[in-house]
């Protein structure tokens, strides 16, 4: 199956997600960090520089490689332990299915995968312990149109 998505599609995304995130950025922390303290303002700062960055992706004239994870990327990453990989999409929440790898970018890799790029080696976190992996590579992919809400 092919997961890739034209310019236009992927324009159109980027758009979509600057504005899905400027309308519905306070219901987003209310749903998500109900209570006000360091996780939600955390939230709500990395949801400030995803959107200036989001904002800066789309200023570029070829859109069509992404330069760091996005909502709506796919990203092949590979374990360092092993040197097996993985491919995940980076999605909403409501469109995660981890049988599918479609990861929340609330997920402890997705959130930690959001605005790396292509080559960079990082140690993710996950409830289970911790992970050495490198991102191979970033593609755009089609995401469900979840117009609404984030949650």
């Amino acid at each position: 199956m092919n997961h890739s998505i034209s310019l236009h599609e992927l324009r159109e995304q980027v758009v979509y997600q600057l504005i899905v995130l400027g309308e519905e950025k306070n219901h987003f922390l209310d749903a998500y960090f109900p209570m006000h303290g360091k996780d939600r303002t955390h939230m709500d700062q990395f949801l400030s520089t995803y959107t200036r960055t989001v904002e800066e992706q789309l200023a570029l004239t070829d859109l069509e490689v992404p330069a760091v994870v996005l909502i709506g990327s796919l990203v092949r990453i590979t374990y360092l332990d092993d040197q097996s990989t993985d491919d995940y999409t980076i999605v909403y929440p409501n469109d995660a299915d981890p049988e599918e790898n479609r990861i929340s970018f609330l997920s402890p890799v997705g959130r930690q995968l959001l605005l790396k790029k292509a080559g960079d080696t990082l140690t993710i976190a996950t409830p289970s312990g911790t992970l050495q992996v490198r991102i191979e590579s970033i593609r755009a992919a089609a995401i469900k149109d979840n117009r609404g809400t984030l949650d």
